[in-house]
C-alpha cells in the first residue's frame, strides 16, 4: 500500500532538518512527505528547500502545503488531504523517528481490528541546561504525564497494546475519511480526539513498543508553562464534547485550582472566625496537600534521574498548575474565540512554539 508522511509544523526550523534526515534513513521510505508549515514566522521553508535540494532523491516526493494557522487538526486535514496514499503516518517537526518506525507502522496496521497504530517516545532535553533536563525528566516520569504508556519507553510489559491514545498515529486514509477528519475546532489535543473516535468505532488503538521516536522536551519553564496550559484548556474543550474520554488520571490536575482555592478559603475563614484548633488545622492540611505533594513528586523525580532537585520541582509544578489552570479556564469561563487568528487563541497569546499535542 501507498505511504504518506504528514507533518504538520510551525517554526520548526531548529528540528526540520533532523526529522527529514531520519526519515531518509528508513527502511520504508515513504511515497510521499506532505509538510503543513502552518504558517511559519521563521526560516522553516527555507530549511526544507534547502534539505530537498541537497537530497534531490527523496526531496522530489517532498511537498509542502499552506496551513492555515490554526494548529495541527486543521493542519493534518489539509496534508492528508493533499495526497492520495493509502496509508498516512504522522510526524511531528520535534521528533526523530527511528529506522524501522515506517516500515513497522504499517505492518501493524494489516491487522483488521487496529484503527491507529503508535509507538514509545524516548524524550531527550531541549537545551544543555539544568532546567531543561529537569523538565525532559518530569515529562517522562508517570507524575508529570499521568502514567500515559507511550511516554514510558523503558516501562515493562508486552511489545503490543490496546492504549486510549498513542503520539502521532498511523492510519488508514480511509478511516480518517470515514470519522471525518480531525476535529478542527480543536487547537489541541486533537490526537487524543481522533483516537478517543477511533476506539468508540470499535477499532483499537495499537501501542507498538518497538515503534521508538526521540522527542525534543521544552527548553525553559515558560514553554513548559504555555504548553501546559494550552494542553488542560483544549482537554477541557475536548471533554465537552466527549465527556467519557476522561480518565482517572486527568482529575487530579483538573481539582487542583479547585481544591486549593477553597481549601485555602477555609483556612483563612477558620483562623478569622476563632474556629477550634482542629479545624485550623485540618484546613491548613488541606490546602497545602497538593502542594507539598508536588514538592515531593519533583523531589523523587530529581533523585531517580539524577537531576537538579529546584529544576525538577518547578517543572513538576508548571506541569499540574498550567494545565490545570488551563482547564478551569475552560470550564469556568466556556470557549473564547479570536477570528482574527482562526480560533487558534484559547488563552490570550498565539503559542509561538511547535503545535504537537499530548495529553
Amino acid at each position: 500500500m501507498t505511504v504518506a508522511v504528514v507533518i504538520p509544523c510551525r517554526n520548526e526550523q531548529m528540528h526540520i532538518g533532523a526529522l527529514l534526515d531520519a526519515i531518509a534513513a528508513q527502511t520504508r521510505v515513504p511515497d510521499a512527505l506532505v509538510i503543513v508549515d502552518d504558517q511559519s514566522t521563521d526560516q522553516t521553508r527555507r530549511r526544507i528547500a534547502d534539505w530537498c535540494g541537497a537530497h534531490p532523491a527523496l526531496g522530489a516526493r517532498v511537498r509542502v502545503v499552506e496551513g492555515p494557522g490554526r494548529g495541527p487538526g486543521p493542519a493534518m486535514n489539509a496534508g492528508i488531504s493533499a495526497t492520495n496514499a493509502e496509508l498516512i503516518v504522522r510526524l511531528d517537526g520535534h521528533c526523530v523517528p527511528e529506522p524501522h518506525y515506517i516500515e513497522r507502522s504499517c505492518r501493524a496496521l494489516d491487522a483488521p481490528e487496529v484503527g491507529v497504530v503508535g509507538g514509545v517516545w524516548r524524550i531527550v532535553p531541549g537545551a544543555p541546561t539544568q532546567m531543561a533536563r529537569a523538565i525532559a525528566a518530569v515529562v517522562s516520569h508517570p507524575a508529570g504525564t499521568g502514567g500515559a504508556a507511550y511516554r514510558h519507553a523503558d516501562r515493562p510489559g508486552p511489545t503490543q497494546v490496546s492504549v486510549d491514545t498513542v503520539p502521532f498515529g498511523a492510519f488508514r486514509r480511509e478511516l480518517w475519511r470515514r470519522l471525518n477528519g480531525y476535529d478542527e475546532g480543536l487547537a489541541a489535543n486533537e490526537d487524543y480526539n481522533f483516537n478517543y473516535r477511533v476506539r468508540m468505532s470499535g477499532l483499537k488503538v495499537l501501542l507498538d513498543r518497538q515503534i521508538v521516536a526521540t522527542y525534543t522536551a521544552r527548553p525553559s519553564l515558560s514553554a513548559l508553562w504555555m504548553q501546559y496550559r494550552r494542553y488542560g484548556y483544549w482537554k477541557a474543550e475536548a471533554l465537552s464534547q466527549h465527556p467519557g474520554a476522561l480518565r482517572w488520571r486527568q482529575l487530579p490536575p483538573a481539582l487542583l485550582l479547585l481544591w486549593t482555592t477553597v481549601t485555602t478559603l477555609l483556612t483563612i475563614a477558620s483562623f478569622t472566625a476563632g474556629a477550634p484548633a482542629p479545624v485550623r488545622h485540618a484546613s491548613m492540611a488541606g490546602a497545602l496537600l497538593y502542594p507539598l505533594a508536588l514538592v515531593g513528586l519533583g523531589a523523587h523525580v530529581a533523585l531517580t534521574r539524577q537531576t537538579s532537585i529546584t529544576s525538577a520541582i518547578g517543572a513538576m509544578a508548571a506541569v499540574h498548575t498550567a494545565w490545570s489552570l488551563g482547564f478551569s479556564m475552560r470550564v469556568l469561563l466556556g470557549r473564547r474565540d479570536d477570528a482574527s487568528e482562526g480560533r487558534a487563541i484559547a488563552l490570550g497569546h498565539l503559542v509561538r512554539d511547535d503545535r504537537a499535542s499530548t495529553i
